[in-house]
């Protein structure tokens, strides 16, 4: 067995291991039921990881829904957990992400729930919500959206309210977009929902517990929103009715940036990440390019930038649906995911791509006979901390400085905290307790090597979240290397780090020709060799 078919192997034993009562996949008959017939991946390039995301299986002959199901998959497209929803409501209402390393909250027809995936625990929430379920973490409380009817001069408009509910499912906090959305906002294309002007749309919520404001995305008014969450008041807008001043990504400047967007999210201090659906595009309707945006916003000067884009083909456009997020590789992951797209028979499309914008991993949902699939949003995760290969600097001839890089197991929202070991022999070096960064930043952790003996060492990190998991217990982790000290003159020692056998063969081969040198000395010296 190959060392890579070894590692699935050892990793689908860890899922079974830690996902008790849960039902697992790992052959291709369960993927090819589920649609996942269509994956092209560059594994050198590619995030490795897992993706969570909530399905809807529905007949195209009469759009009847047949199932929707949350699972995680490896991007093999193996299942390796899935859970049977309900069919009540929109898909766009079964969001779920991980709110911390064992519990996922989503969304389904009943309002929102915690699922523990260790223990299979459920919690009911007992409120309910459309587009998003929001934590609060600074009060341990959630937010979400909900619609409602209100008549002006005779016709009927559809607005939301943010509202927040604490853990016994009562109102704590809210706030109506009536108070700042004008009725004259309505989309030129005259967006309806059954019957009635949807004017808001609202369909994202991020809360940002640092300065305790709330992100609001709006979709069909094309503007996201900056609140207070102490006073409800609007801090800015940005978009069609904002107030930035705003530039694409050839920096010219635009009165629209985005349309009938999704997925909101902060990536940075300064800097967001969206899903652009490009519909009802008021300058070309059309154009029909969904991509994925980075905004770049200076609010000293309120100006606003793309800052970077991905967009798609064609036969990726999507009108509704969709997110986007950015990996600790610098790739981005989106979501493409309505059950058809021009010029394609595919359904839901995730992709993810590379810095430059090249496709490195994509998995399309094939129609299985009458039946097509939709995703409405997807987050790439890992069951455990993941650190970097270690990275060696000189200090002296007899000391060396070991540090890696560590990230949390998924895209947090918050701090949360944890600690590492440093593991030199087999013996630990240094303990440390550490705070994860949020939005998926590094942490960097050192360890000066001090007086090692002549010799192969072996040098380890071990790094633990919240919940007891260990990084060292994954498929993915690589984090340790051997360090070669060899004597090679009487200056002292050298050391020559083993990556992928490179360096340890060019100490190697420095120790050859040292001995040939030495022995071709003392052959000259005693006449034994020809000129």
């Amino acid at each position: 067995m190959s060392c890579k078919l070894f590692k699935r192997f050892l990793s689908l034993i860890f899922v079974l291991l830690i996902l008790p009562n849960l039902t697992v996949f790992s052959n291709t008959t369960n993927q090819n039921c589920y649609g996942f017939s269509s994956i092209q991946s560059v594994e050198t390039e590619r995030f490795e990881g897992y993706n969570l995301f909530v399905f809807e299986r529905k007949s195209s002959a009469d759009y009847e829904i047949i199932n929707r199901t949350l699972v995680i998959s490896d991007l093999d497209g193996n299942l390796f957990l899935k859970r049977e929803l309900d069919i009540e409501g929109a898909l766009a209402n079964f969001a779920a992400e991980l709110i911390n390393s064992t519990t996922i909250l989503y969304g389904d027809g009943n309002g929102a729930n915690l699922w523990n995936i260790y223990t299979n625990k459920t919690i009911a929430l007992g409120f309910y919500g459309h587009h998003d379920y929001e934590m609060n973490y600074a009060d341990n409380t959630y937010f979400t959206l909900k619609c409602y009817v209100v008549e002006i001069n005779g016709t009927e408009y559809l607005f939301d309210k943010i509202v927040e509910f604490d853990n016994a499912a009562k109102i704590i906090w809210e706030k109506d977009t009536i108070d700042f959305v004008n009725i004259s906002q309505w989309c030129p294309f005259s967006d309806m929902e059954s019957g009635v002007a949807d004017l808001t749309h609202s369909n994202t919520i991020f809360y940002d517990e640092e300065d305790d404001s709330i992100y609001l995305n709006m979709r069909n008014t094309n503007t996201f929103y900056k609140i207070d969450h102490k006073t409800g008041e609007i801090i800015w807008a940005l978009g069609e009715y904002g107030d930035f001043v705003m530039y694409d990504l050839q920096g010219m400047e635009k009165d629209i940036l985005f349309y009938h967007g999704h997925a909101l999210e902060k990536i940075s201090d300064d800097t967001f990440i969206y899903f652009d659906n490009d519909l009802h595009n008021q300058t070309d309707a059309t154009n029909l390019r969904s991509r994925i945006i980075e905004i770049r916003i200076n609010e000293e000067t309120m100006t606003a930038n793309v800052s970077w884009e991905w967009i798609a083909p064609s036969d990726y456009f999507s009108g509704w649906w969709g997110d986007a997020d950015k990996l600790p590789n610098n790739n981005r992951l989106g979501v493409f995911g309505t059950h058809k797209h021009p010029n394609t028979d595919l359904g839901a499309r995730i992709v993810e791509v590379t810095e430059e914008g090249n496709i490195t991993w994509n998995l399309s949902f094939a129609s299985v006979g009458s039946e097509t699939f939709g995703v409405y949003r997807v987050e790439r995760i890992r069951f455990a901390p993941f650190v970097s290969e270690p990275r060696i600097q000189n200090v002296s001839e007899t000391e060396r400085l070991v540090e890696w890089d560590i990230w949390y197991n998924f895209r947090s929202k918050t701090e949360f905290n944890g600690s590492y070991k440093i593991i030199l022999d087999n013996e630990n070096k240094k303990e440390e307790e550490i705070t994860f960064p949020k939005y998926w930043k590094p942490l960097t952790v050192s360890c000066l090597l001090e007086d090692l003996s002549v010799g192969e060492h072996t040098v380890e990190i071990v790094v633990t979240d919240e919940a007891g998991h260990l990084s060292n217990e994954t498929e993915f982790d690589d984090s340790n290397d051997t360090l070669t000290f060899s004597v090679l003159l009487s200056k002292g020692l050298v050391i020559g780090l083993s990556v992928g056998g490179s360096a340890i063969l060019v100490v190697t081969l420095i120790l050859i020709w040292f001995k040939i040198f030495k022995k071709k000395r003392i052959l000259k010296k005693v006449g034994c060799l020809n000129k």
